[in-house]
C-alpha cells in the first residue's frame, strides 16, 4: 500500500476530507474527497501530512496543495498541484522552488508542451509535468433535466460580480482584479439598479500592490470613514452560496485573475452555467476550445470600443429573452456532455493519482 501526505490548506487533522468543514463552503472541498475515495480504491492511503505525524506513519509521497516550503523526508517525493498563476502566487514562477519537486501538475499549457519557449518551461524542464484541470464541483440545485429557472422570469438582477476584494502580487499587464473594480465602478455610476456585488472585502476600498498602492488604498479609506458612506454603493455583502446568486441573476462579470495565460481556466465560468446565468467571460485566450462560444458571452468582443462597459451594458439589457434562452440552453448541453467531462471532481482525482499509480 501506498501512502501520501496532503500538505496545505491551511487545517491539518483530515479537515480536508470532512464535508461539515466550515471552510466547505459550496462544498468546494469535494474534489479532495473524490481524490481520497478513488486512492482508497487504487489501495493509496491518504491523510493531511500532520495526521500521518501523528501516527508515526512516513509517506511515500506528499501532494502540495499550496506553494509552501517543501518538508524533506528520506524516500519520499513530492508533488505541487500548481493551482494559481505567478500573479498571485509569485513563487509559482519561482524555478529555484519548482525544481525541489518530483513533478508538477499543472493546467500550465506552456509547462506541459515539450517545445515551449517559455523561460520558466525552459528553467524547469528536467522536471516533470502533468496535466490537470481546476475541478468543478455540481451544486445539489443543479438539474441534470432542466435549466435553472429558465428565461428572464425570477431572475430579478441584471448583472452580478461575485469576487473578493484582492490584488496581483506582482506587476503584470495580464491581470484582471483591477478590471473587475472598473466594471463595478461603471455599473455603480451608470446602472446601479441593474447590478449588485458579492464577495469579501468590499467595504474597504480596492486593495493595492506596493507601497504606493498600499499608501493610495489608506487615502482612499479616509472619506467613506469620515462620512460613514459605503466605499462600493453595488455591495450586498458574502454570497450565501454562488449558486443562490447566479440562479436569480441573468447575467454575471466573470472574469479570471488573470487574462491570456493559456490553459488557466478556474470555476468562475461553472458557477454562472450551473445556475442558469450566462457568464460575461475574459481570461483564457481559447476559452471557446473548452466551453462553447455559444454558452458565454466573450467580453473580449467589447474592449475596442470607446466605452467598452457602454457597449455590453446595451446589449444585456436589450437582449430578448428568446436569445437568452439560447445561451442557458447551450450551457446546459455543455455541462451534461461529454467535453464538461474533464472539469469534474472525478477527473481531477484521476489526473492527480494517474502519475502515482505509475
Amino acid at each position: 500500500m501506498l501512502v501520501g501526505g496532503i500538505v496545505g490548506w491551511e487545517e491539518g487533522r483530515d479537515d480536508l476530507f470532512n464535508p461539515s468543514s466550515p471552510r466547505n463552503r459550496d462544498d468546494c472541498l469535494e474534489p479532495f474527497r473524490a481524490l481520497k475515495a478513488l486512492a482508497q480504491q487504487k489501495n493509496i492511503q491518504l491523510h493531511t501530512l500532520d495526521v500521518l505525524q501523528q501516527q508515526g506513519i512516513q509517506p511515500d509521497f506528499n501532494l502540495y496543495l499550496e506553494s509552501l516550503p517543501v518538508i524533506s523526508i528520506a524516500g519520499c517525493k513530492n508533488y505541487l498541484i500548481r493551482f494559481e498563476t505567478e500573479l498571485t502566487v509569485p513563487i509559482n514562477g519561482d524555478p529555484d522552488y519548482l525544481n525541489q519537486f518530483n513533478g508538477i501538475y499543472t493546467w500550465d499549457q506552456e509547462l506541459l508542451s515539450n517545445h515551449s519557449q517559455n523561460g520558466l518551461a525552459q528553467q524547469t524542464k528536467a522536471i516533470p509535468k502533468f496535466a490537470m484541470r481546476y475541478p468543478n464541483v455540481l451544486p445539489s440545485g443543479f438539474q441534470v433535466n432542466a435549466i435553472v429557472n429558465p428565461g428572464f422570469a425570477n431572475r430579478q438582477t441584471l448583472c452580478v460580480l461575485i469576487a473578493s476584494n484582492r490584488h496581483a502580487n506582482v506587476i503584470d499587464q495580464r491581470e484582471l482584479y483591477s478590471e473587475r473594480v472598473k466594471a463595478i465602478r461603471w455599473f455603480e455610476r451608470n446602472a446601479p439598479k441593474d447590478f449588485a456585488l458579492y464577495g469579501n472585502g468590499w467595504k474597504v476600498p480596492q486593495k493595492r500592490l506596493g507601497t504606493l498602492g498600499k499608501l493610495q488604498y489608506r487615502l482612499e479609506k479616509i472619506i467613506p470613514f469620515i462620512t460613514g458612506s459605503p466605499v462600493f454603493k453595488s455591495y450586498q455583502g458574502v454570497a450565501q452560496t454562488k449558486f443562490e446568486i447566479y440562479a436569480k441573476s441573468k447575467f454575471s462579470i466573470c472574469f479570471e485573475n488573470a487574462r491570456d495565460i493559456p490553459g488557466y481556466v478556474t470555476e468562475k465560468i461553472f458557477d454562472c452555467l450551473f445556475a442558469g446565468c450566462v457568464p460575461i467571460y475574459w481570461g483564457e485566450p481559447a476559452i471557446e476550445n473548452m466551453v462553447p462560444k455559444d454558452c458565454f458571452i466573450d467580453f473580449r468582443e467589447f474592449i475596442s470600443d470607446p466605452d467598452p462597459y457602454r457597449a455590453l451594458y446595451s446589449y444585456i439589457s436589450g437582449m430578448s429573452e428568446a436569445r437568452f434562452k439560447q445561451y442557458q440552453q447551450a450551457g446546459h448541453d455543455f455541462l451534461i456532455s461529454s467535453q464538461f467531462a474533464p472539469f469534474t471532481s472525478q477527473a481531477f482525482a484521476e489526473s492527480i493519482l494517474r502519475p502515482i499509480e505509475a
